[in-house]
């Protein structure tokens, strides 16, 4: 007997249409293994969907490939991940269960005392007890978890296992999820298989009273880090259990996605000239024809604004080569002549004071008013204008022209909209 186990889909995520036809591929050629592999059932502990109600293209698409797996007659048992979790149940995966294409895992009951008590489901192929807790939003799930009544749950017979949502903090994982990670002792002891999601990196782990403590990762990506790790060889795929009364075997299936190149310049201490020069240079030699091209500029330049790297020559280089997709990060480069001081203070306004005063001089202006003491003192009154709240009874359509009115007042200026 045997069953596989995805997680972490994020279907929608992807905005770049070659990239979402990569994000399809993958899935199905998933689904097309599972089939062929004749699993006896599949699990996917959470995030199916990048949100709960996804565009139409999605959901026509996702209806299409459960229709397929439960024609071929194998059971896909869910729980909601942080993305796809509806507290309403307004979810594309409510859709899915209705049709009975997928069977949501959580029975919780609530009790007078606060314990949260689960049944299990029983896969009818195999005598296999599955059951689990959704993902939720802001670390929701550890108070779900806190409440559980793991006694229960432990003195089960039987071949049985557990989906869970999120970070398990005992683990070691190179993963920089977001999000609260929970203790492993929060989980029920004594299941043969924990089937996680969240962590977008496969990792496989066992310990004592949890064994075969597992997260496939990601099929694909469903943040932009994902890609980076992907061009630098991180393995995609979805996990091969065999079991009998215990499991016998975790097996890591690896899914080919597309090919990528990786751009890296370092800038710190330069300026903005050799560092356009050096990224000219490297995106002449390399071949980026149906490849995801990753560009990544990083360090403290000299002098001049950040601004003065010249991506937009960058991506038109790489696009006229026929590159499938040019992703540019810039998050990590910062000027010395531009940099933002942070300031300290004893009160709000004296913090916000000496973060204007501080940093004021930086600026280039032909207005004398907008500088120097009188740049602290307009900046100030701006902020605080823009930072009104909503009168009591006061609609969004009234609220924000006043509030814009009266920062174009204080600049002077008169809305031409």
């Amino acid at each position: 007997m045997k069953f596989a186990h995805l997680s972490d889909v994020h279907l929608g995520f992807q905005k770049h249409e070659s990239l979402q036809k990569i994000e399809q591929q993958v899935f199905e050629n998933i689904l097309n293994q599972c089939i062929e592999r004749k699993v006896d059932f599949i699990l996917i502990p959470g995030d199916l969907f990048h949100v709960n109600i996804p565009e139409m293209r999605v959901q026509k698409f996702a209806f299409a490939m459960f229709r397929k797996v439960y024609d071929a007659n194998i059971p896909v048992y869910v729980v909601y991940g942080s993305h796809d979790f509806s507290p309403v149940s307004n979810s594309v995966i409510d859709l899915l269960s209705e049709v009975g294409y997928i069977r949501k895992v959580t029975q919780a009951t609530s009790h007078e005392d606060g314990r949260i008590s689960l049944e299990c489901l029983v896969d009818e192929s195999t005598g296999a007890k599955i059951t689990g807790l959704s993902g939720l939003k802001v670390g929701k799930d550890r108070e779900w978890y806190e409440k559980l009544d793991r006694d229960s749950l432990e003195s089960e017979s039987g071949f049985k296992i557990f989906l869970f949502h999120g970070g398990i903090s005992d683990m070691k994982t190179d993963s920089g999820m977001d999000g609260d990670q929970m203790p492993l002792s929060l989980l029920p002891r004594g299941f043969s298989y924990y089937a996680g999601g969240h962590m977008h990196k496969w990792n496989h782990q066992s310990f004592e009273g949890y064994s075969n403590v597992v997260y496939p990762g990601t099929p694909f990506a469903g943040y932009h880090a994902d890609l980076e790790d992907n061009a630098n060889g991180q393995k995609r795929g979805f996990v091969l259990v065999e079991f009998e009364d215990d499991v016998k075997s975790v097996d890591f299936v690896e899914i080919e996605n597309t090919a990528y190149e990786v751009i890296e310049v370092d800038a710190n201490n330069r300026k903005a000239e050799s560092v356009n020069k050096e990224l000219s240079e490297k995106t002449a030699e390399i071949n980026v024809e149906n490849k995801v091209v990753i560009v990544k500029i990083k360090g403290e330049l000299i002098s001049g604004k950040t601004a003065d790297v010249d991506v937009s020559i960058l991506r038109d280089n790489l696009n006229s080569k026929d590159a499938m997709v040019v992703n540019v990060s810039k998050n990590q480069l910062t000027s010395k002549e531009y940099s933002i001081t942070e300031a300290k203070g004893d009160t709000k306004d004296e913090i916000e004071n000496n973060v204007f005063s501080e940093n004021v001089g930086q600026l280039r202006f032909d207005y004398p008013e907008l500088l120097n003491e009188e740049g602290v003192k307009l900046a100030s009154k701006l902020l605080r204008e823009l930072g009104q709240s909503k009168l009591e009874n006061e609609k969004n359509n009234e609220y924000v022209p006043r509030v814009r009115d009266g920062a174009l007042a204080l600049l002077g200026l008169e809305d031409d909209s």
